[in-house]
């Protein structure tokens, strides 16, 4: 019986130590597996796990002003993701599901409930007026995002059907007909299902963000209940460390279905995959090339339970490059607040305005602004609201904004004139009784009592309506429109981001808009009137290049590219001139003479400080008339530069629907100088210069 004991003791500890050591086998090797070379197809099936590659976004890079201030950059945020996939058959979907909105409910989380365009409250209602069906611009019919999902899940998806039988089908399909379910909780479920279901069937490809930037509070709880198909996964998301620039600085977000459809090609080419996070407008999508980085690959390691035991990465992903803009971050604040202060006290808050300040000596921009603008860190919270603001806040007047410029326009005129010899700076033909007639037409000039004879300088000082008829008409519309191109005006400026071209008032225009140019309409066009309509952009870089000497800079608002540690400069952009406009220095001298006598025959006030301080400002106020209201509104414009012996700027400012003329913006214009001649912003400039690399 001993012996009999003892044998069974050594064969127990045999078995034991076999199985320890099958064990520490499958141990070792899983671990080789997950953690050094990874498992094949063979080996996972073997270890009952399931082996995926994933794509992994690269974090942007940051965008920074001229100076290195950090604009934008990133923070990592918790996002819930749904797979409902992974949650087993339709009554185990419903549980976990259903746990979720109630664990969101009580910690007071919001999730995404957006795609199913159904209304929340009974009787059920389409959102759209085309559920299943949208018209392209080709004119082709194309499905919706629901019209495909009908046909994946074979819902009805006709004309006829209403959103109520819809609801009913899907509540059938998705076993929420039971009775189990409230209306309310079950209308719940549908709008998370059909976001699970357009990625469960391939109608969309992108993660479904369930909740986005969540706290620990939720994490823990939804960790604890270990609800399946349910992750919180990292996401880099931006950061903005300014509330200045919105619509410069721009907006990021997923590629769309319908882009990825469209841009499909160029998306695989160049690496993106169906999550990738892209610029969507202004600098981020401008330069995405710069900011998007290099995604990583990396292995991820599932057990039979769907969930992750082990990843690691085969290929690192890599952080993309830091941008570096034109802008003054400092200068752009100070000039939203200008805006923000002055436009209501001018216009009533009738209409919007703008400001650009271009550098004169590269047509670099140092600020373009935006009244009513908004903080681009709430662009989602508050879209709905901005897209409904009758001001429009989301519109970029600085870029986009096109408006008629008035008497702002008269040194191209006159500089027009000089060149067919129609005028030169002794001309004083042209005598000023504040009216004229031409072809049986009277024409006036802002000064009914009339100004006389004048010289050339003298006429863009007093803005003589009668002296630039008579410019017009002897140097013709053809010799008018082509000096203004040379200018810029109704020219693309270059600038990076999207941007409004213009008009140049002339035949050519008149014909494509199907009227007839007539003599008359030249006299208009060489005051700034007519069809003549610019952005802001093009008139500041229209002065910045008549002042500068003729040199057009393209406009421009990359400064430099470096690598994400900012160890290497990657790209340093050069300044380029894409237009030599030749003047006559004395013609020259007289226009910015004039210029510069425009704020005490005007009384300006608003410069007073500047010009005690010895910073001449050279500028021209230009006004023009919008509708037919009673009393009369005007697009008010006012174009200087600063200082007048040796000028760095020239800014552009515009207040829409300002019940006084061009001369009223003169304390926006003013307080943006103030700002820019500040000892704190010299400083800033001197200590930028004296940097080693820029």
């Amino acid at each position: 019986m001993e012996r009999f004991q003892k044998l069974h003791n050594r064969r127990l500890r045999a078995i034991i130590a076999l199985m320890t050591a099958i064990a520490l086998f499958f141990t070792a090797l899983l671990y080789l597996a997950t953690i050094a070379n990874g498992l094949s197809d063979g080996e996972s099936t073997e270890l009952n796990t399931v082996v995926t590659t994933a794509t992994e976004n690269a974090a942007r890079g940051n965008i920074t002003d001229r100076y290195g201030q950090v604009l934008v950059t990133n923070r990592t945020e918790y996002n819930v993701t749904l797979d409902v996939g992974n949650m087993g058959e339709s009554k185990e979907q419903l549980e976990t599901l259903s746990t979720l909105l109630d664990i969101c409910k009580a910690q007071k989380v919001k999730w995404t409930d957006e795609d199913l365009p159904i209304s929340t409250d009974t009787p059920y209602t389409f959102t759209t007026d085309t559920p299943f069906l949208y018209q392209t611009d080709d004119g082709k019919w194309t499905q919706t995002r629901l019209g495909k999902l009908c046909k994946a899940m074979d819902w009805s998806n006709s004309s006829s059907t209403t959103a109520s039988q819809l609801v009913a089908q899907m509540k059938q399909s998705f076993g929420l007909d039971t009775g189990k379910y409230t209306e309310s909780q079950a209308r719940e479920l549908l709008g998370v299902l059909y976001s699970c279901y357009l990625r469960e069937k391939e109608v969309l490809y992108t993660t479904y963000l369930f909740a986005e930037d969540v706290d620990i509070d939720l994490i823990s709880v939804i960790k604890e209940k270990d609800l399946p198909g349910v992750e919180i996964l990292p996401m880099s998301t931006r950061q903005y460390n300014t509330s200045a620039a919105a619509l410069l600085l721009g907006q990021t977000g997923p590629i769309s279905a319908e882009s990825w459809e469209e841009k499909k090609d160029y998306y695989q080419k160049n690496n993106y995959n169906m999550d990738a996070i892209v610029g969507l407008s202004g600098a981020e999508y401008a330069f995405e090339k710069y900011l998007r980085g290099t995604p990583g690959t990396k292995k991820v390691i599932l057990g039979n339970d769907g969930k992750t035991l082990t990843e690691r990465y085969s290929v690192e992903p890599k952080v993309g490059s830091n941008v570096a803009l034109t802008l003054d971050s400092k200068l752009q604040e100070a000039t939203e607040k200008a805006l923000a202060e002055v436009t209501p006290k001018i216009n009533n808050g009738k209409g919007g305005s703008a400001a650009v300040v271009l550098n004169i000596k590269d047509g670099s921009i140092l600020a373009a602004a935006t009244y009513p603008t908004f903080d681009a860190a709430r662009y989602n919270k508050d879209y709905k609201k901005l897209a409904k603001d009758k001001l429009n806040p989301l519109f970029n007047r600085a870029l986009l904004g096109i408006y008629a410029p008035g008497s702002t326009y008269k040194m191209c005129t006159a500089a027009a004139g000089v060149e067919t010899g129609a005028i030169n700076v002794a001309t004083t033909h042209y005598e000023c009784k504040g009216s004229m007639t031409y072809y049986g037409h009277t024409y006036h000039c802002w000064e009914t009592r009339g100004q006389g004879t004048e010289y050339l300088a003298d006429a863009v000082r007093d803005s003589c309506n009668i002296f630039f008829y008579n410019v017009g008409i002897n140097t013709g519309i053809k010799a008018l429109t082509k000096k203004a191109q040379e200018y810029g005006l109704g020219e693309a400026t270059g600038v990076e981001l999207s941007e409004s071209t213009g008009v140049n008032a002339g035949p050519a225009y008149s014909e494509k808009m199907g009227t007839l140019w007539t003599d008359g309409n030249t006299l208009s066009a060489a005051i700034g009137q007519s069809d003549n309509q610019f952005s802001p952009l093009q008139l500041a870089n229209y002065v910045a290049t008549l002042i500068n000497g003729g040199d057009r800079y393209k406009a421009h608002l990359l400064k430099t590219v470096k690598s994400s540690d900012n160890s290497k400069i990657l790209y340093q952009y050069q300044p380029e001139v894409v237009k030599k406009v030749p003047l006559e220095q004395d013609a020259y001298d007289a226009i910015k003479k004039g210029m510069g006598e425009v704020i005490e025959a005007d009384k300006i006030k608003e410069f007073d400080n500047l010009q005690d301080r010895g910073i001449k400002v050279g500028c021209k106020t230009g006004t023009a008339e919008v509708g037919t209201s009673v009393p009369k509104l005007y697009n008010a414009l006012l174009v200087s530069f600063a200082p007048y012996d040796n000028p760095e700027i020239a800014v552009c400012t515009v207040v829409e629907k300002s019940p006084s003329q061009g001369a009223s913006t003169a304390a926006i214009t003013a307080a943006i100088m103030e700002y820019y001649f500040s000892e704190d912003a010299v400083q800033e400039r001197v200590a930028a210069e004296n940097k080693l690399v820029s």
